[in-house]
């Protein structure tokens, strides 16, 4: 029995290393015990050594480097044992979605990249100002996975010309307009309440908000109300949801003309343009590598 003890949170390189050694030792994964902290196990002993890379389908690969950022203890496990199997014959186990294996990963995956997409949609930076009196941007947010060092490239891309950190739980984010530097955790004092610009902002946020399309049910699915503390027009959102009936019954009266429909032909015309076009860009980003180191 081999013993496997990685650092806590996403250990995309520790598990990388222990995945090529064991793959080379021949090692099943039934003879493997993941842990993610430094406790001792009564299992056998520690992997250790270098061992060449393994080559697997650029699939499976990106699956590994989303779901090692997933909380479940069980990760690391689930994801040798989709290496293992792929390794041995089951190439395109991936497209087996009645799998169970498959079908669990495929659950941590989407968890993921829905936190992903939570972090980059709700995270809001707010202006302080540094010991030289620079303006410096900080955020707070908490995510539900290990995924602070997955989105560093998003806000970089996004916010390349800000000094800012980004504070979490699970780690913390810091850019000074050239270099990246990946923190310890944070707590929400590190980010301020409140800066000049949140007036503003609020006062856009109600100017945009249209009364007639609220649907409270579907911004909550969206938005879930855990993320509104962290939120500066989360704060005006219950007084816009109460006064929305009372607008859309004065923007009725004050219609001078029947609204102008669109052609719903057009409109699935165009949808089927987008869709179309997304598949062959999906389909030439799929033929492009079939192999990828790991």
């Amino acid at each position: 029995m081999r013993r496997v003890v990685l650092r806590p949170g996403a250990d995309l390189a520790g598990f990388r290393h222990a995945m090529r050694a064991l793959i080379a030792a021949g090692v099943p994964p039934q003879d493997v015990v993941w842990s993610v902290d430094a406790a001792p196990s009564l299992f056998g002993q520690d992997v250790a050594g270098a061992a060449p890379p393994v080559a697997l389908p650029r699939m499976v690969a990106d699956w590994i480097e989303l779901m090692v950022c997933h909380r479940d203890p069980e990760r690391y496990a689930l994801l040798y044992a989709l290496v293992w199997r792929v390794l041995h014959g089951e190439k395109a186990l991936l497209a087996v979605g009645s799998d169970r294996l498959v079908h669990r990963l495929a659950l941590l995956a989407k968890a993921v990249r829905r936190d992903l997409h939570k972090m980059h949609a709700f995270l809001r930076f707010r202006c302080v100002e540094d010991a030289s009196g620079a303006e410096r941007f900080v955020a707070w947010f908490e995510p539900g996975h290990f995924i602070v060092e997955a989105t560093a490239d998003f806000f970089v891309a996004r916010f390349r010309g800000m000094v800012w950190s980004i504070y979490t739980p699970v780690g913390s984010l810091h850019w000074d307009r050239a270099r990246l530097v990946v923190g310890p955790p944070g707590t929400r004092a590190d980010a301020a309440d409140a800066d000049a610009f949140e007036a503003g902002w609020l006062g856009y946020y109600e100017s945009i908000f249209n009364p007639a399309r609220v649907n409270p049910t579907a911004m909550r699915a969206e938005m879930a109300k855990k993320y509104w503390h962290n939120m500066p027009e989360a704060a005006v959102i219950p007084d816009l949801i109460r006064s929305a009936p009372a607008r859309v019954a004065d923007m009725i009266a004050r219609q001078g003309a029947a609204p102008v429909k669109r052609n719903p032909d057009k409109a699935v015309a165009a949808m089927l343009r987008r869709t179309a076009m997304r598949d062959r860009i999906d389909t030439a980003s799929a033929e492009g590598s079939d192999q990828w180191l790991l």
